[in-house]
């Protein structure tokens, strides 16, 4: 897409170390999600979905800081398609720490946010290893460990593919599909040393992802994150 047709930014932050846990899903799970007109995306044949956790920082609206929602953790669940032969992703939920946040959310995108108690921090310790961890709702957590340097990832690889995406795409209230775009340069990934993943993902998500609990990771990532830009949606 040519720079012109880009909208302008609604929302300006940094996203700073962006967890991603990826699973192998079947297409059946993903089609009731799906807006019209977007296809699902594979990865090495099979249907993705990612639990990514990550946090914001210096997040201003039109330009201007929110007090009190400047910087704040979020978690979603999300997977993967093609719009237009445009890469995008779709989000089932995504959770925030504050009521404000998702009702905004909510009614400049339409998107399925809620409020959750939330907690994160990262640790850096003299062996140059990296912790990042988060806590969410009644008792889920992640943490992964990984070296403190990142690497960009190569095109076309499964790590590009995952953490490199251009466009946002949901719904509005009367189901026509509507898109909006990140702008963000790829990011560099830290290789992955350990993994500790404790989600109640049927409390958190519903019964229809309460597999994911007993579901090994295909994919585990953690992106540096930089600045990033957000349109407002619009008539895809």
């Amino acid at each position: 897409m040519a720079e012109d047709d880009v909208p302008r930014p609604f929302l300006t932050a940094e996203w700073r170390d962006l967890v991603g846990v990826t699973f192998a899903c079947d297409e059946a799970r993903l089609a009731p999600y799906l807006p019209p007109g977007a296809e699902i995306d594979t990865l090495e044949g099979s249907p993705r979905v990612s639990l990514v956790a990550f946090r914001f920082a210096r997040t201003r609206v039109l330009g201007v800081p929110v007090p009190g929602h400047i910087a704040f953790p979020e978690i979603n669940l999300r997977f993967y398609v093609r719009f237009r032969g445009e890469r995008a992703v779709v989000f089932i939920r995504e959770l925030v720490p504050r009521r404000a946040i998702a009702t905004i959310a909510k009614l400049r995108y339409n998107e399925p946010y809620v409020r959750v108690p939330m907690a994160c921090g990262r640790e850096l310790d003299a062996a140059d290893t990296l912790q990042v961890w988060h806590r969410f709702a009644q008792g889920s957590s992640l943490r992964v460990t990984a070296s403190a340097t990142g690497t960009v990832p190569a095109p076309g690889s499964p790590a590009h593919w995952l953490t490199d995406h251009a466009l946002g795409i949901g719904r509005r209230r009367n189901g026509d599909a509507v898109i909006y775009h990140v702008g963000h340069p790829t990011w560099a990934l830290h290789e992955i040393t350990d993994l500790d993943l404790d989600v109640d993902f049927a409390a958190v998500y519903g019964a229809e992802w309460a597999w994911l609990a007993d579901t090994e990771p295909s994919h585990v990532s953690l992106a540096t994150g930089s600045a990033v830009s957000v349109s407002l949606p619009v008539a895809a």
